[in-house]
């Protein structure tokens, strides 16, 4: 069965889904240059940002990627862009407290203007960065010698950084899984854009080899899930 993405204006990586494995049909492509940049200044249509909050955390390992990433003028900016209120929580964000999702996006969104040209698969760094910061100092509780029960172990850690949604993770093949969110009451493609940086680097992060991601599925289109398709070596 032919699958395209969930959002193909954010991917270039285009799969043939078979009961065994992933069949590449086309480039896979993570750098944040491109021709049509997709424009995200504002609220997208589909985004649901009232229900759900996150840990502290997790904000903070977005801020953390800024502060590494760029000079202090930068980061200056980036606050002065950012909503009032937004950015006074995110200026004494606690790791362990709680905060609304719409605060998430709101910081990624601006991030996103401000380092990533509104281009939506930028912010696939930041989730990459986000799996680095949040789980290394957790490494004995999800290191596990099956990729697939390191995704279930991870499936279950979602919890503990956000208080919506169901996390599942199906195995399909060998070298093969997909991780769905569902029943969601908040989502947005900026989210998800972080959300598939965060797994490939979950990969990595166990040792994992020549990785591919994609979303099938998507809640802000209108889907059942955010189903996120991960295969590698």
């Amino acid at each position: 069965m032919a699958l395209s993405p969930a959002h193909p204006e954010s991917s270039s990586l285009y799969l043939e889904f078979t009961p065994r494995a992933f069949a590449v049909a086309g480039p896979f492509i993570t750098t944040v240059e491109m021709s049509h940049p997709a424009s995200l200044p504002g609220p997208v249509s589909g985004e649901r940002l009232t229900g759900g909050r996150v840990k502290g955390a997790v904000i903070s390992a977005h801020l953390d990627w800024v502060r590494d990433h760029s000079s202090r003028e930068e980061t200056i900016e980036l606050f002065a862009a950012l909503p009032a209120e937004v950015r006074q929580q995110v200026s004494t964000v606690l790791p362990t407290a709680w905060y609304d999702f719409a605060t998430l996006i709101a910081l990624d969104r601006s991030i996103l203007g401000c380092f990533g040209e509104h281009d939506i698969r930028f912010l696939e760094q930041i989730g990459a960065y986000s799996a680095q910061k949040n789980l290394s100092g957790i490494d004995h509780f999800f290191r596990r010698d099956s990729m697939h029960e390191f995704f279930r172990r991870v499936a279950n850690l979602s919890r503990q950084f956000q208080d919506f949604g169901v996390v599942e993770y199906v195995e399909v093949a060998t070298f093969t899984g997909m991780i769905r969110h569902r029943a969601d009451p908040v989502y947005s493609p900026l989210h998800c854009a972080s959300a598939m940086g965060f797994y490939r680097e979950c990969v990595t992060l166990h040792g994992g080899t020549q990785v591919l991601a994609m979303e099938m599925e998507c809640q802000c289109a209108g889907e059942a899930s955010c189903t996120f398709a991960i295969d590698w070596r």
